[in-house]
Formats: C-alpha cells, structure tokens, sequence
C-alpha cells in the first residue's frame, strides 16, 4: 500500500508534542501544591487525563491515548489473512477556557503513532485538533466548532483497506428556547481528502472519496412533558467531488420523532429523504430513521440501542449513476458494573450495504465485475476493564464477518484481541 507523507509527522515534531505533555504534567503537579481549585470541566477529553492544572483561568488537561494494543487477525481486511501485532497511541492537550461568565474556549490536541509489526509499510503519525467556542445565556445557546483530522483506518465496510485520510470541517449551531418550544439551526462545511494515490479493486478513491460538503439542519422541539419533546427536523445537504464533478449531488430530507430524559434517555427520528444527481438529474427517494436511546437498568446495568438508516458515499459507484450506497446499521451494547471499579461491556452490530444501483469491481482474477453490491456484516465483541481515576483500562475481544451476496471476493473474516487505554469521566 502506497506510503502517505502527507499526514506524517517527523520526529522533531513529535519530540515536541511529548516535551510539551510532559511540562505540563510537572506544572499541573506544581500547581496542585498551591491548593488551586480545578473547576471539573465538561465533555470528553481527547484522551485518558494524566493530570489537571490551571494558568490563570486557563484549564490545562495533558492526555495520552491507547487506541489499540492488539492482534489482528486479519490487519489487510483480505480473504488471505494476515496475522499482525498493531499498537496505537499517542500524547494530547486540552485546553479549556471560560470567561466572562457566558463564554467558554476549548481546544483539543492529539497525536497518534500507528505500528504495525510485520506490515512496516502501514506504520505512520497522523494528528488532528478541534477547537469550539460555546455562548449560553437564560435561554439561548451557540456554539462554533473547527476541526482537523488525519485518519488510518477503514472507511467503511464497502472498502477493505486503511486509507490516509485528512478530514477538515467548521460547524456552528444555535438554540433558542421559548416556553415549551425550542428552535435550533446548525449548518457546516466539511471536506474529506483521501491523501496520496489509492486504488483499490478498479476503484480510485481519490477520486471517489475526495469529497467537499455543505450541510444546514433546521430543528424545531415542542416539550410535551417534562421528560417527553416532539422532534421536527429537516436537513439539506450539498456533497461536491473535487475530482469527479459528474458525481456531485444533493439531498433533502425531513422528518420527525421525540426525544427522551428519563428512563429513557436519547432520541428516535424519521421521515423522508431524496437524493438527486446534479449532472443528470437521476433521483431516489428513500425513508430514513435515526435512533440513539440509552437505558439504566437498576444501579449495574445500562443498556444502548442505536439504528441508522442513510445514505453513504460509495467508491465504486458507476458514474451517471448516484455515488451513493444505502446503509443499515443496528448496534447494541450491554454495560454490567461488578464493582465501583471493574466493569464488563458487551456489544453486536449488523450492518447491511446495497447499492444504489450496479458497481464495477476489479474481481481476484483480475476481470471486470458489475452487480449490485449487496453485503451484510456481524461485528460481536466484549470488554472487561478497570477504573483508575479517570482513564479505564480495557482487555477487549472483537469478531467480524462479512458476506457479499453478489461478489464472493467480498468476503471476510477477521479476529481482534488486545487492549485500550480511555476517558472515563465517571
């Protein structure tokens, strides 16, 4: 797989992002003799906090993040597998700054070095920040948030192979409350670069997956009780290929659902969405539900349900045709709490891809395919971790399978067993 300079940090540069955590461990350390106190901040952290200190009304939280410590059984998402040791980790910052009593600043820093074992030519540095500025008063709330990403990873289950991606977005949102409705409107731009030249199975992802977006989501919340809102939302949407503009397209889409406080905490929403091809004018209209709701079931056991069905980008979409693929995912978790300490999570995921239309696949033997992609995958996993302040370390297990109904060279297997290192605020 071809080698991404892009997104490679030197080692200068890491020695500095390392220097720079561990002063910062030394100050927060010197600060806490001072008998200074700490606001406890909110939100996640970019990582497992090391420590916490304040310069002035600046809050100052070094990081440093295990991703992975693990055996893949299959580290190439190939039919051959192949077994590797892969290791992920790296230092962060968080700086948080709230003032003038409405006001709050937050920046978040981390860095990630990426190893492989045996497969030397996927081992690299990636880095990403985000920074968000939050404005609250009695009854109205903004927000603007700008981020940059650089990612090794899958892209989804349609591609079988870590790409070097670089993510860049800015996003804003604002809410007003009045008596027992809230109206809210977010809007965002986003872009999604695929770095270096990849190719894989006919597919150019580049120029597939190389993608500038605009996105405005209106929302209007009507409380029914005080535990129960009525949810309507629209959303439009504007993707732009930079590199193939034949496959530009828009969707509109809207819908509505509730959202929960109680026992039941999260949201459930559905509707109608369109897509449609700028060059060509070719449509689909298809139904969309979204939902994300969380239960605690007694004092050790919290239950997770989430649903999607949307629209994703595909790679290997035919062009004049729309460049998308409909994606259906259900995930469960289960978390137990043996002790204030010590917990165990268990998880499933099924997800199902079809295209929206036949796609052009490069087959093992090296001919030319076109169907309908049409693939189901099982995830299944558990973890058992322990609680030390506010980072939980985690031995994990995980299993995929694929099955592609149409293209058997889509099939998968693959094993994952290690250990993690995460922010755990409670």
């Amino acid at each position: 797989m071809p080698h991404s300079r892009s997104i490679s940090f030197t080692l200068r540069r890491m020695r500095y992002a390392v220097t720079v955590a561990f002063l910062a461990i030394l100050a927060g350390s010197a600060g806490a003799q001072t008998g200074v106190v700490v606001p406890d901040t909110e939100g996640k952290h970019s990582g497992a906090p090391l420590g916490q200190f304040t310069v002035g009304p600046i809050i100052v939280t070094p990081t440093f993040k295990i991703s992975t410590l693990a055996v893949d059984t299959n580290v190439q998402y190939s039919r051959e597998r192949r077994a590797d040791f892969v290791a992920a980790a790296g230092p962060g910052l968080d700086i948080a700054l709230p003032f003038l009593d409405h006001w709050q600043v937050e920046v978040q820093g981390l860095s990630q070095y990426f190893y492989f074992q045996r497969t030397k030519g996927l081992r690299r540095w990636t880095a990403g920040g985000t920074g968000t500025v939050r404005w609250a008063t009695t009854g109205t709330r903004a927000n603007v948030s700008a981020g940059l990403t650089q990612d090794f990873s899958r892209p989804s289950f349609e591609v079988d192979q870590r790409i070097a991606t670089t993510r860049k977005s800015i996003s804003g949102n604002l809410e007003r409350d009045l008596g027992r409705l809230t109206l809210a409107l977010g809007a965002g731009v986003s872009s999604n670069k695929i770095d270096g030249s990849t190719d894989f199975r006919g597919a150019d992802l580049v120029r597939a997956l190389t993608t500038d977006t605009f996105a405005v989501t209106p929302q209007l919340l009507y409380r029914l009780t005080p535990l129960t809102s009525l949810l309507f939302e629209a959303q439009y949407d504007q993707t732009r290929f930079p590199n193939a503009s034949i496959r530009n397209f828009r969707q509109e889409s809207a819908g509505a659902g509730f959202r929960f406080s109680g026992l039941l905490k999260g949201q459930v929403t559905a509707g109608a969405r369109r897509n449609e091809l700028d060059a060509s004018g070719a449509t689909k209209n298809q139904p969309y539900l979204r939902g994300n709701l969380s239960q605690q079931l007694g004092r050790r056991f919290r239950l997770q349900e989430s649903y999607t069905q949307e629209s994703a980008i595909s790679a290997f979409a035919i062009d004049g045709n729309l460049p998308t693929y409909e994606r259906k995912a259900l995930t469960l978790e289960l978390a137990i709490e043996l002790s204030k300490r010590i917990d165990v999570r268990f998880n499933g995921r099924r997800e199902k891809l079809t295209s929206d239309g036949n796609v052009r696949v490069v087959l093992d033997d090296g001919s030319l395919g076109s169907a309908q992609r049409d693939d189901l995958v099982y995830v299944a996993g558990g973890d058992i971790g322990i609680r030390l302040g506010r980072a939980r370390f985690a031995s994990f297990v995980s299993y995929t399978t694929r099955k592609s109904q149409y293209f058997s060279d889509f099939g998968i297997e693959g094993l994952l067993a290690g250990a993690r290192v995460e922010y755990a605020p409670k």
